[in-house]
């Protein structure tokens, strides 16, 4: 094929355009990435409200649902007129109501007890290293440890108090930074809770709507398979907030039920709080908190963190063997090396929220490569024992010959969670348009 044939073949130079758009796009990029960065900060500060409210629709949508498809379920059966008007205004509302009192219950029950043990903890502090600066000393005496070695290994507490005051101090003047910017987040949280409104009452006509823009301006294989990829995001990132929220307060539970009955061990409260913040990370989370709750109790008594490992983990064991997987469920159904990955990239762009975040986008990417990889293993004709032993077929061999019971038996040939079959995925696409 010559230079002519080339110019003459719309399919070819759609390709070498394409290929060119995307060189220049990416060299321009690399010599950018500042202006870039400031360009999407500029545009992420300006659509934060809708963040937010897309955000606050997402953790209130857990309930609504909750109430329309199964609290009320009866009356959907019935399909009463009346309450069919009205049953999104009820739910609603009573999905707003229960968030309120659940806010209500923290800030009565447990931010007291919080700030009260924090308080205690902060006043404590001096005498706790003390403390264990003594019980230090103490042991290195009892396994004859020579004055001089145990004048080497001394550390000063003087110092380390001091620092920790200093510390302290640090915090309670970025409070008051914080205080001058209650203005800010109030408004953008008014904003937000009207966007969330509007997305909860009119949801199925804002999505139809932009069904009809995709299918209306792109073509009808792109839209529909950006339709699948947001239907695959919503699942996914739902049953996220729904299971790590509800994890978050199961552990809240147990830990405060066991220092505080069983175990009567101090700060309750503080640590019960601390082990359902860390829950919402994936696998780190628990050990984060674990530590962390350690250290608090080390400073006073060494016993009480001995204890409270001990206890940690055999509830660990409880909670991730036999109560998460019939209360939550598999929520994300990403493996554990994809967990890492997304907390580690995702936590040092974003943060914290980019770890919150991270877990359910990498999880879209995951079902993505994994039904992108099952398709195209199709198309190929080669069955998930052939790719895993490293013996595909031959390219002029057919292996529905070959392997005639095992291509079709294969679980990769099988229908998935998406409700595709090898069959349909190898039809070719047909010109008409859909039936309305």
């Amino acid at each position: 094929m010559n230079w002519r044939e080339w110019f003459e073949n719309s399919k070819t130079m759609k390709k070498i355009l394409f290929c060119i758009t995307y060189a220049v796009l990416l060299v321009f990029a690399v010599f950018n990435l500042t202006g870039i960065r400031d360009a999407i900060g500029y545009f992420v500060s300006l659509i934060y409200p809708f963040l937010v409210g897309i955000a606050m629709a997402f953790v209130v949508n857990v309930l609504l649902k909750f109430y329309e498809e199964r609290a009320f379920a009866f009356l959907n059966r019935r399909g009463f007129p009346l309450w069919l008007r009205f049953r999104r205004a009820v739910c609603v509302f009573l999905s707003l109501l229960t968030l309120l009192l659940i806010l209500t219950a923290i800030v009565v029950f447990v931010v007291p007890e919080f700030i009260s043990s924090v308080e205690v903890l902060i006043a404590n502090a001096p005498a706790y290293f003390m403390r264990l600066s003594e019980e230090a000393t103490r042991l290195l005496r009892e396994w004859n440890i020579t004055q001089e070695q145990i004048s080497s290994l001394s550390i000063n507490w003087s110092a380390l108090i001091e620092k920790a005051t200093d510390l302290t101090t640090g915090v309670m003047d970025s409070v008051v930074v914080v205080t001058t910017s209650i203005a800010n987040g109030i408004f953008v949280t008014a904003m937000g809770f009207i966007f969330c409104m509007y997305l909860l009452f009119g949801k199925e006509k804002i999505i139809g709507n932009l069904k009809r823009v995709l299918y209306a301006y792109l073509p009808r294989r792109a839209a529909h398979r950006i339709i699948e990829v947001g239907a695959l995001s919503n699942r996914i990132f739902s049953n996220f907030v729904r299971g790590q929220l509800t994890e978050a307060c199961i552990w809240f539970a147990m830990i405060y039920v066991v220092m505080t009955f069983i175990l009567k061990l101090p700060y309750a409260v503080l640590i019960s709080c601390i082990v359902a913040i860390c829950s919402l990370i994936p696998i780190i989370g628990p050990y984060i908190s674990m530590f962390t709750a350690g250290f608090i109790l080390l400073l006073v008594n060494p016993w009480y963190t001995l204890t409270y490992i001990i206890a940690f983990l055999i509830l660990q064991q409880i909670e991730g063997n036999v109560i998460y997987p019939r209360v939550v469920g598999t929520s994300v159904g990403l493996p554990g090396i994809w967990v890492l990955l997304a907390i580690i990239v995702c936590g040092n762009l974003m943060g914290i929220a980019g770890i919150l975040l991270g877990i359910p986008l990498f999880s879209v990417i995951y079902a993505l490569l994994r039904e992108s990889t099952a398709r195209r293993l199709r198309l190929r004709r080669i069955t998930n024992r052939q790719a895993v032993e490293n013996d595909p077929p031959g390219v002029d061999a057919d292996p529905q010959e070959d392997h005639p019971e095992e291509l079709w038996e294969d679980e990769a040939f099988e229908e998935d969670e998406f409700g595709t079959t090898a069959r349909e995925e190898d039809e070719p696409e047909k010109d008409e348009p859909p039936r309305a």
